[in-house]
């Protein structure tokens, strides 16, 4: 099968949330098809990984609009009424590059990876559509506006709702909707949802080797509680500052040895002012995450706005490294305390869960020493093994469409 796919980011290296989906995606499904590849880079710099792509699948068409360029189509598409990314993930180059594939081949499948990639498939498409929403973004803005002031509150309420609309439209026009979790099957199609139907298809996590370079700040700050991610993304940084002002005081009450580690690039001034708070450490970009990973006692996941898989949690419980996490969070990765994935929600039980599985010795070497079988049940493999069934889905049901087109037309 010859499968177009669209992603909105440069699937290569697979070092972010956004990019690590649609590279195991589109390595799966190139390693079983002929895949073309068309997307979006952020700078000239990723253009470099084509090559890269290009051992991978089959042809790759790589546009780089430009920061400025991006900035004023956002904000275009703000003013008439159109979510604010469907402005800058458009381009007109890249636009007419797939137009242009798609007149002269022959596609069997159209695969586009993230909703605002939608506009660039025309209308009627040529081929059977497969959207992967990924997450319900509309319900993301929804919880933005709900932790943010005004104006940025009003504008986050603006586009929840242009987002809403316009994932209803791209799921009547897509043949077959995927997600993430099954919590964001519930949200995306709740009421108002007259689109195609919707599978959930996993996520997964990959561990790199243990690295032979070792980080020596990351021991002198043990035994810790770990938070990693990129600082400058608004659920991580209110997910730190809820930690760290309302649950660590208790937390070090109950365990006064144990610091708090916020471990990302572009921690912003609340962040970085949390370095204030005793037993606070905040560290800014760290060269190996998986070392903070393995060196911490227990990581911690308290978000309070939280769409789809979060990445770090699972490849926490990979190492071996227990996680306290809210419920979302947790319901949203599939795991179980067996596996050392702990749920809490208040921050008085989010203290005292993360206190008892950080002093419980025996159950911290316990989960380490089955660190593999949580990465079997992690695997990209398993995870993506129900993507194949949605293709042949998909397929099946365009074939069976046109069999019954042939036989009214006669």
């Amino acid at each position: 099968m010859r499968i177009l796919f669209l992603t909105h980011r440069m699937p290569y290296p697979p070092n972010k949330g956004e990019r690590i989906r649609a590279f195991y995606e589109l390595k799966h499904l190139a390693a079983r098809h002929q895949v073309d590849v068309f997307c979006l880079a952020d700078s000239t710099e990723e253009i470099k990984h084509t090559e890269d792509l290009k051992q991978i699948c089959n042809e790759v068409h790589v546009e780089c609009p430009g920061r400025l360029g991006r900035t004023l189509r956002a904000f275009r598409s703000f003013v008439s009424g159109r979510p604010i990314s469907f402005g800058y993930f458009e381009s007109s180059e890249l636009r007419q590059a797939v137009h242009q594939a798609l007149s002269q081949r022959s596609y069997q499948l159209i695969f586009v990876n993230c909703s605002s990639m939608a506009q660039y498939v025309p209308q009627p498409a040529p081929a059977p559509v497969i959207v992967d929403f990924v997450d319900a973004d509309s319900n993301k803005f929804v919880q933005y506006a709900a932790h943010t002031a005004p104006p940025q509150k009003w504008i986050h309420t603006l586009e929840a709702g242009r987002v809403a609309k316009a994932e209803r439209e791209i799921g009547r026009l897509a043949d077959l909707s995927l997600v993430v979790t099954a919590s964001d099957a519930a949200d995306l199609g709740g009421p108002g949802w007259t689109g195609s139907e919707i599978k959930v298809v996993g996520a997964g996590v990959e561990i790199p080797p243990v690295s032979s370079v070792i980080d020596s700040s990351v021991l002198r700050h043990q035994p810790f509680a770990l938070f990693l991610g990129t600082m400058s993304y608004l659920p991580n940084a209110d997910a730190v500052q809820y930690f760290a002002e309302e649950i660590y005081p208790i937390v070090r009450f109950l365990n006064p040895q144990l610091k708090f580690v916020i471990a990302g690039r572009d921690p912003g001034k609340q962040v970085r002012n949390l370095a204030q708070i005793p037993g606070v450490v905040v560290t800014g970009a760290v060269s190996d995450a998986f070392q903070y990973f393995r060196a911490a006692t227990i990581s911690v996941a308290p978000f309070r706005i939280s769409q789809g898989f979060q990445n770090k949690v699972a490849e926490s419980l990979a190492v071996g490294t227990p996680v306290v996490a809210t419920r979302r969070v947790a319901s949203g990765v599939g795991l179980s305390e067996r596996e050392g994935l702990f749920v809490a929600e208040s921050a008085a039980d989010f203290a005292h869960k993360v206190a008892a599985v950080a002093g419980d010795r025996p159950l911290l070497a316990k989960l380490r020493g089955s660190a593999s079988e949580v990465r079997k049940q992690l695997s990209w493999e398993l995870r993506l093994s129900n993507l194949d069934r949605c293709l042949e889905q998909v397929t099946a049901k365009n074939s069976a469409q046109g069999v019954l087109t042939s036989v009214v037309g006669h």
